[in-house]
């Protein structure tokens, strides 16, 4: 190859994006770190809570909460929660880490089937994939837990979660639109809907301190 055509090539590769890598600002954009715009907006409606999952909830009791002793027992959610999140988006994976607790997430989008072996875990085994500029993740093999932090709107290992990620590239807000369906508990599907906009400051490590959540009900 000659030298100017050698120069012409490189000068393509430079200026054109990688091959089968087409700019998409609205994906693209969903990397990094992300907090929950308006705190105690986003409680789902649980108006159909079975007679079940109602003695579920009122057995509940915050201040004997082993999160309050820096125990996790039970699944949380992780949807809604002061705490930032940080979004990695890849061709295969994104990647979620929470502040909260450490808890780390993947969401795998080049597969299509959940294992039928996989033990359930705190987040459960999530699988995703792309309509248009939208991320679609369905999460199965949930630990049984909460949708918030304070014993609102338990649920089964037999919940189904799923979420929808959308972002504005223009005004920088990322909306998620959640979906649970556990028959056990409820008898329609519950949704909500939580804001995102970008955090000021990175993912720092947790640190939890015996007490410091909810610590005037620690006693």
């Amino acid at each position: 190859m000659s030298g100017r055509w050698f120069s012409l090539a490189l000068g393509l590769l430079v200026l054109l994006p990688a091959w089968g890598h087409e700019p998409r600002p609205a994906r693209d954009g969903m990397t990094g770190v992300w907090i929950r715009a308006v705190s105690g907006v986003d409680r789902p409606d649980i108006s159909n809570i079975t007679a079940a999952g109602r003695a579920v909830m009122d057995e509940y009791d915050h201040a004997s909460d082993d999160i309050l002793r820096c125990l996790i027992d039970w699944g949380r959610l992780n949807t809604v929660s002061g705490f930032p999140m940080e979004m990695i988006v890849s061709e295969n994976q994104v990647t979620i880490l929470y502040e909260y607790n450490h808890t780390v997430r993947r969401v795998f989008l080049d597969q299509t089937e959940f294992p039928a072996d996989y033990p359930p875990s705190l987040v459960g085994y999530s699988i995703g994939h792309w309509e248009d500029d939208t991320l679609v993740v369905e999460t199965r093999n949930l630990l049984p837990g909460w949708i918030n932090m304070e014993g609102v709107a338990p649920y089964t290992d037999a919940a189904v979660a799923t979420e929808r990620f959308t972002l504005d590239p223009e005004r920088q807000v990322l909306t998620v639109e959640r979906t649970l369906v556990d028959p056990n508990y409820y008898s329609s599907p519950v949704t909500w809907t939580t804001v995102y906009t970008p955090a000021e400051y990175p993912v720092y490590p947790y640190d939890c301190t015996i007490g410091s959540y909810g610590s005037s009900l620690a006693g």
